[in-house]
């Protein structure tokens, strides 16, 4: 009777086992509890139910798992392989930990295939990248079919950044395994860093169908969506994904981006401080986006005080300069001097540059460091105020020193913009263009009679996936204003093609006009801003064009994404009094805009007076 049952048992455990080498994780662990059930001790048993705990993601279980199969039989240099490579999946385990038991495994059976190859992890993790690349080399040269090496080099070659090497060892592991989810994981995170989206898109597609459950490939997919602004595709993996696994951070975090995309300002909210609640106390991240979530609320004190974290963020984009003197801090500084600096591309310093006049009445004097092409429109704008280029070391440390303390563009909002009513009670605009050059521009145009001026841009030079979406093609936006007869048209689209402006010559015989020849609009930003103020109405995507409109009073028609620090929870930009804004929604192109942007720029147009223009040149009172 007994042989019997163990009979059964081995049958059960070879079945097991063969359902686990082709990927049937689930139905293994079945059979393997199962086993458990008559023979609790059986070691192979707990080693395996182990490992089918960490395939599914759940470190914690399989450490523990193993460990009951290492306390049953201690020798096994397998067992502590795979106890290893469990603890590296676990974050918080100090690699010498993940190291000996490493060299445990290796003192059992030295030639062990995994324990060398995790070896090599640990003298990755410990900084000793050559000597794990020779590692991870040689067990590739010894068997060109071990999976596992090919795996372990790619996570070398990330650490290294060099993801298209890392991609390489990624899809070499799967071919070899196709069974192995991580492998999918890691090649997808290469393709997001490489931008390669498209493609990504097919191959997860594939990491869906024989993993649709699991946690880390549902992540992945909600980030893949994210990264190519389809937030509302995504948004189903990303809540399954923190389902999975309540207490990974960074699905939180996936899933509060992908509801602040979508508008859903709270729920991205409710989504940051559950990831707060359950993230180590130096996750990096959080609380920036946070700040992105207040300030979509109209919560502007906790948005902006949340703010300066983007600096501690490696994946916020900005530029983090450093400085030997303090950052102001709302102090009186009426006996100092301030440098005043950016962090991020011209439409934001155009956009926080609206506050440099209420700084110059706290400061003693203010120095302004901006781009070049900047430099000319901001020092005429602020003549107290010293406006140079920026100048810094290869780590970004000021390279000069004749200022007491510096304060970030953006930042000053923290003190200069904690309300609405900070805005209302501002004066604008701040921004000056230079009137004699404007009026020369204007005379270009000849006799219009009573038409009003439209100014038009339609995109920005980076047309990224995750970009384009919120712009327009040149034909688009020429659905949106062409019939409109009592109104002539302006380009300003800084860096724009020739079919483009041939495109518009073309539909808008004699009613565009395009000066660029005369104006760089992409690196002379006053000479843009003169060619900004001849226009009645400005209809513009989410550039630095409508930032210069804005800037100086133009009656302005914008459209892009959901934008927290431009909307502050408002319908349109509390930044500019004349300006409104349409969203154009994740799950529809920019071009479902076109009826919602013609009607609008038909009423502006009825409602905005010539003479509005006329005094703004100077013309008339």
């Amino acid at each position: 009777m007994a042989t019997k049952q163990t009979d059964g048992l081995r049958q059960k455990m070879q079945e097991a086992l063969q359902l686990h080498q082709t990927g049937e994780i689930e139905k293994a662990q079945r059979l393997y509890k199962s086993v458990l059930k008559k023979t609790p001790n059986n070691a192979d048993a707990l080693h395996l139910l182990g490992v089918t705990y960490r395939q599914n993601g759940d470190a914690r279980r399989a450490f523990d798992t193993i460990l009951k199969a290492i306390k049953i039989s201690p020798n096994q240099a397998t067992f502590y392989a795979n106890l290893a490579r469990t603890m590296v999946d676990m974050p918080d385990t100090a690699p010498d930990s993940i190291l000996a038991v490493t060299q445990k495994a290796l003192s059992l059976d030295p030639k062990h295939k995994q324990a060398r190859s995790l070896l090599g992890v640990c003298y990755s993790n410990l900084d000793r990248q050559d000597e794990a690349e020779e590692i991870f080399q040689s067990l590739i040269v010894e068997d060109p079919d071990f999976a596992e090496a090919y795996e372990n080099y790619g996570h070398l070659m990330r650490q290294k950044k060099d993801n298209k090497k890392a991609f390489v060892f990624f899809s070499k592991c799967i071919l070899l395994n196709p069974n192995n989810a991580n492998a999918y994981v890691q090649r997808a995170r290469c393709r997001l860093e490489l931008k390669e989206y498209e493609e990504s898109e097919y191959e997860l597609s594939e990491a869906l169908r024989r993993f649709p459950d699991h946690g880390d490939v549902l992540h992945e997919v909600a980030r893949l969506m994210f990264s190519e602004s389809k937030s509302h595709t995504g948004l189903p993996y990303a809540e399954r994904a923190v389902q999975e696994n309540p207490k990974d951070y960074h699905r939180h975090v996936t899933l509060g981006v992908t509801k602040l995309m979508l508008g859903d300002a709270q729920g991205a909210l409710d989504s940051f401080l559950n990831a707060k609640r359950v993230a180590p106390p130096d996750a990096k991240g959080i609380e920036w986006n946070m700040s992105l979530a207040y300030l979509s609320l109209g919560d502007l004190e906790n948005g902006w005080d949340l703010h300066p974290e983007r600096f501690d963020d490696p994946k916020s984009g900005v530029n983090h300069r450093y400085f030997d003197v303090p950052a102001w801090e709302g102090e009186d500084i009426s006996d100092k001097t301030v440098l005043v600096w950016t962090d991020q591309g011209l439409g934001d310093a155009l956009k926080a540059g609206a506050m440099i006049p209420e700084l110059e009445a706290r400061a003693k004097k203010v120095i302004f460091e901006v781009s070049k092409k900047s430099e000319a429109y901001f020092q005429h704008s602020f003549p107290n105020v010293l406006v140079r280029p920026a100048e810094f070391d290869k780590n970004k440390k000021a390279l000069r020193s004749d200022f007491e303390v510096h304060a970030n563009i953006t930042d000053l909002a923290r003190f200069f913009r904690r309300s609405l009513k900070d805005f209302s009670d501002t004066p604008h605009p701040v921004y000056r263009f230079v009137q004699e050059k404007a009026r020369q521009l204007l005379g270009k145009i000849g006799d219009i009679g009573d038409r009003k001026i439209v100014g038009i841009s339609w995109r920005s030079k980076n047309l990224s996936v995750n970009r384009a979406r919120y712009y327009m093609s040149a034909p688009e936006i020429c659905r949106v204003i062409e019939g409109i007869d009592d109104a002539v048209f302006v380009n300003l689209q800084y860096l724009a093609v020739q079919k483009e402006i041939d495109f518009f010559k073309h539909k808008l015989p004699g009613a565009f006009f395009d000066f660029g020849d005369e104006v760089d609009l992409f690196d002379d930003i006053l000479g843009a801003a003169n060619v900004t103020a001849i226009c009645d109405i400005v209809l513009s995507a989410n550039t630095s064009a409508a930032e210069i409109s804005g800037g100086l009073d133009v009656p302005t028609i914008r459209f892009g994404g959901h934008e927290a620090p431009l909307l502050c929870g408002q319908p349109s930009p509390p930044w500019y009094p004349s300006m409104s804004y349409m969203i154009v929604e994740e799950d529809k192109p920019s071009s479902a805009l076109t009826p919602r942007l013609r009607q609008e720029l038909l009423r502006e147009l009825e409602t905005t007076s010539i003479e509005r223009r006329m005094r703004r040149l100077g013309f008339a009172d």
